[in-house]
């Protein structure tokens, strides 16, 4: 909860010129509203009084003063609605601004474990009930305050005993709902929670829609969104439960003081101490507070069901353990793509050695310009050295150098953009084929038609009717698996990095997609360095060595015709080929 606030109170800090306004605003109308009470206390006594000229001169100078009161209300009103949109809309801007930086900060394994579609929820729970508390904290805690401490004042000057029982009705009345509201805040993080799994499993299910039809698991999906979402329903059915039993606690109350006040009302008159003018007042102040609390322990759930909503995602920022540039890091240029591993010692889970992933002491030296395979059975770690190359993890222990430079010593950025990925799913963004390809970047029409061409998706492009600007759907579904890799193909050509990483990149398609593909590959890769995964023998068989890895280990390595004539596992693995493929095991 210490983080939301933090980061709330940022935002204020931030818009602190729109929030005095907002609150001088605020304080001006409702001081108004309650003082105006004032005037109507002298009308009703002067109704209750026979014809007079003075009487009459007294009764429309008090609806003068309503009169100015109102005006200056109806101003206050407006100066708050002029500060409340930057304060609140732009408070909401703000962060979600902050929480994608949060959350792009975060390391690789950070997503793998997570669904995309309930870091969106969470992000944007956070981002919203900005606008729900900071609008509570205004309307209900500010305005009560001052309407509190008015009444306060109005009552103790009148009656001095109203003012005590008062006070102690007041007391009562917060008393209960903030603490009620706060015990029940644990049931309002439940209901949350539930509901951001839902969220996860509709999107894990819609995301995957394809997989759902193909394998017709229309009904299973179905299923799992009914069990999570009656989880969410027996979840609220108790937050709600609670909830009304608040509302019938404060409903005791609020009837309470309000026999209470006009029973002591009727004594004071009873003893000839009290003026039909202070039972106005009275009770136009009792009916406008009465609904004020009202609506604050009505409120208070809104309150605590925005912390607990925000609460998701201030556990995401309260983590410290971001991808970070080291201190001495800066941009450098790979001008040859020389790359050694040494004895490089890495495990997902940390220390422990018995995970699967696990190099030791491994080292490996590629040369600049030199193309090298690797091969082996799943788990042998063949993905795992190219999410080492990249950084998305760091080894505990040993080196990556580029040309003699120490990983560490570029910027993440810098060193990203000098390895160049095609992987053996493309993923694509929901924009169009010329975002997809530049990814953002200022390319001239030259360029990109040069790089389309190179790729060899100049051709398919050409037959959208809207070519270049054709939107490819989320991820990518209007695209072919082979369109889809050219334009990671495109991509490539287009970052002209001098290392080059392929991830079976091939390994998906039919063999004459396969081998229209491997022409641009090889174009690709001819004068940089290569690391290419892959199952395909056209494309190993044109490497200058083959790595051949198990259990994070090399085992052989060699040219295609040396591992044969070795007879080790390499020409196993040859010996049990399937078709153009290469197998696992």
């Amino acid at each position: 909860m210490n983080t939301i606030f933090t980061e709330y109170s940022r935002i204020v800090w931030q818009k602190k010129g729109y929030f005095l306004l907002v609150l001088f605003a605020l304080s001006s109308a409702t001081s108004l509203d309650y003082l105006s009470t004032l005037f109507y206390k002298n009308i009703a006594n002067g109704l209750a009084e026979p014809f007079s000229e003075a009487t009459l001169t007294m009764l429309l100078h008090n609806l003068s003063m309503i009169a100015l009161f109102y005006a200056g209300m109806w101003i206050s009103w407006r100066v708050l609605e002029f500060g409340i949109i930057p304060l609140e809309g732009g408070g909401v801007n703000l962060l979600e601004k902050r929480c994608f930086d949060v959350l792009k900060r975060q390391k690789f394994n950070f997503f793998e474990n997570r669904f995309a579609g309930s870091l969106i929820k969470q992000a944007n729970r956070f981002s919203r009930s900005f606008e729900i508390i900071m609008d509570w904290f205004l309307f209900q805690f500010v305005q009560n305050l001052i309407a509190i401490t008015i009444s306060f004042v109005i009552f103790y000057h009148q009656q001095r005993e109203f003012a005590f029982y008062f006070l102690v009705w007041i007391v009562l009345f917060l008393s209960w709902s903030v603490g009620f509201s706060m015990w029940k805040l644990k049931f309002d993080k439940a209901v949350s929670e539930a509901d951001s799994k839902v969220g996860g499993a509709y999107s894990d299910a819609i995301s995957n829609i394809f997989i759902v039809k193909s394998f017709a698991m229309e009904a299973r999906e179905q299923h799992q969104i009914d069990q999570a979402s009656d989880v969410v329903y027996k979840k609220k059915k108790i937050a709600w439960i609670l909830m009304f039993v608040s509302f019938a606690v404060q409903g005791i109350l609020t009837f309470s003081i309000e026999l209470l006040l006009v029973y002591l009302m009727i004594q004071k008159w009873k003893g000839g101490d009290f003026q039909v003018g202070e039972f106005v007042l009275f009770q136009s102040i009792l009916l406008l507070l009465i609904h004020r609390l009202w609506d604050f322990g009505r409120n208070f759930r809104s309150f605590f069901t925005a912390l607990a909503d925000a609460s998701e995602m201030a556990e995401i920022i309260e983590m410290d353990d971001f991808e970070a540039d080291s201190i001495d890091a800066r941009p450098i240029d790979i001008e040859r793509g020389d790359i050694r591993f040494e004895n490089l010692s890495f495990n997902y889970a940390g220390l422990d050695e018995k995970c699967s992933g696990l190099f030791k002491k491994f080292s490996l030296h590629i040369k600049a310009g030199e193309k090298i395979a690797l091969v082996g059975h799943s788990g042998s770690g063949k993905t795992s050295l190219t999410k080492l190359l990249f950084r998305f993890f760091e080894p505990q222990s040993g080196r990556i150098s580029f040309d003699g430079y120490d990983a560490r010593d570029f910027t993440l950025a810098s060193l990203r953009r000098q390895i160049s990925l095609v992987p053996q799913q493309p993923e694509l963004f929901h924009r169009s084929v010329r975002d997809n390809i530049t990814l953002g970047e200022e390319v001239s029409e030259e360029r990109l038609l040069q790089v389309a061409e190179k790729s060899r998706s100049f051709e398919f492009i050409r037959s959208f009717p809207l070519q270049f600007e054709t939107m490819v759907g989320e991820r990518g579904v209007k695209l072919s698996g082979g369109e889809k890799q050219r334009i990671a193909i495109a991509r490539a050509f287009l970052e002209d990095a001098p290392i080059v990483v392929l991830d079976e990149a091939t390994s998906a398609l039919d063999s004459l997609t396969e081998k229209q593909i491997q022409v641009a590959i090889f174009e690709l890769i001819e004068h940089r360095t290569a690391i290419v995964i892959a199952h395909r023998l056209s494309t190993i068989l044109r490497m200058d060595r083959i790595i051949v890895l198990e259990d994070g280990r090399i085992i052989e390595q060699g040219t295609h015709q040396q591992l044969l004539a070795r007879q080790g596992k390499y020409a196993a693995m040859w010996q049990h080929q399937s078709g153009d493929f290469l197998a696992e095991s």
